[in-house]
Protein backbone atom coordinates (compact mmCIF):
# COMPACT_ATOMS: atom_id res chain seq x y z
CA UNK A 1 0.00 0.00 0.00
CA UNK A 2 1.34 3.45 -0.86
CA UNK A 3 2.06 6.14 1.71
CA UNK A 4 -0.59 8.37 0.11
CA UNK A 5 -3.25 5.69 0.56
CA UNK A 6 -2.07 5.03 4.14
CA UNK A 7 -2.41 8.73 4.93
CA UNK A 8 -5.88 8.90 3.39
CA UNK A 9 -7.04 5.92 5.47
CA UNK A 10 -5.50 7.49 8.56
CA UNK A 11 -7.38 10.76 7.97
CA UNK A 12 -10.73 8.98 7.80
CA UNK A 13 -10.02 6.88 10.89
CA UNK A 14 -8.68 9.85 12.87
CA UNK A 15 -11.80 11.90 12.20
CA UNK A 16 -14.03 8.92 12.98
CA UNK A 17 -12.32 8.49 16.36
CA UNK A 18 -12.38 12.20 17.17
CA UNK A 19 -16.19 12.30 16.84
CA UNK A 20 -16.40 16.09 16.57
CA UNK A 21 -15.10 18.74 14.20
CA UNK A 22 -11.31 18.90 14.03
CA UNK A 23 -9.53 22.09 13.12
CA UNK A 24 -7.35 22.06 10.03
CA UNK A 25 -4.25 22.69 12.16
CA UNK A 26 -5.11 19.80 14.48
CA UNK A 27 -5.75 17.42 11.60
CA UNK A 28 -2.50 18.37 9.89
CA UNK A 29 -0.57 18.04 13.15
CA UNK A 30 -2.07 14.61 13.80
CA UNK A 31 -1.07 13.43 10.32
CA UNK A 32 2.47 14.79 10.67
CA UNK A 33 2.85 13.08 14.06
CA UNK A 34 1.59 9.75 12.77
CA UNK A 35 3.79 9.90 9.67
CA UNK A 36 6.85 11.55 11.17
CA UNK A 37 9.06 9.20 9.15
CA UNK A 38 7.93 11.01 5.98
CA UNK A 39 8.96 14.52 5.00
CA UNK A 40 5.45 15.84 4.41
CA UNK A 41 5.10 19.37 3.09
CA UNK A 42 2.06 21.61 3.53
CA UNK A 43 1.27 20.83 -0.10
CA UNK A 44 1.43 17.08 0.54
CA UNK A 45 -0.94 17.41 3.47
CA UNK A 46 -3.35 19.58 1.51
CA UNK A 47 -3.35 17.14 -1.39
CA UNK A 48 -4.10 14.14 0.82
CA UNK A 49 -6.86 15.95 2.72
CA UNK A 50 -8.38 17.17 -0.57
CA UNK A 51 -8.24 13.65 -2.01
CA UNK A 52 -10.25 12.32 0.94
CA UNK A 53 -12.69 15.22 0.67
CA UNK A 54 -13.10 14.57 -3.08
CA UNK A 55 -14.18 11.01 -2.23
CA UNK A 56 -16.88 12.49 0.05
CA UNK A 57 -15.42 10.76 3.10
CA UNK A 58 -14.84 14.03 4.97
CA UNK A 59 -16.22 17.54 4.67
CA UNK A 60 -14.59 20.84 5.49
CA UNK A 61 -16.27 24.07 6.46
CA UNK A 62 -15.10 27.46 7.66
CA UNK A 63 -15.95 28.35 11.24
CA UNK A 64 -15.86 32.02 12.24
CA UNK A 65 -13.81 31.31 15.36
CA UNK A 66 -11.82 28.18 14.53
CA UNK A 67 -11.12 28.64 10.83
CA UNK A 68 -11.33 25.53 8.66
CA UNK A 69 -12.78 22.52 10.45
CA UNK A 70 -13.18 18.96 9.23
CA UNK A 71 -15.92 16.42 9.90
CA UNK A 72 -16.35 12.82 8.84
CA UNK A 73 -19.30 12.15 6.54
CA UNK A 74 -21.70 9.18 6.87
CA UNK A 75 -19.86 7.57 3.94
CA UNK A 76 -16.58 8.15 5.78
CA UNK A 77 -17.95 6.53 8.95
CA UNK A 78 -18.83 3.42 6.97
CA UNK A 79 -15.37 3.38 5.37
CA UNK A 80 -13.66 3.81 8.74
CA UNK A 81 -15.42 0.74 10.08
CA UNK A 82 -14.11 -1.47 7.27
Amino acid sequence: MSADRDIEIFIVKALAQYQRPMTDDSLRGTIVSAFSHLALTAGDLGARISAVEDKNLIAGTNDELLGKVWLITPKGKIRAQS
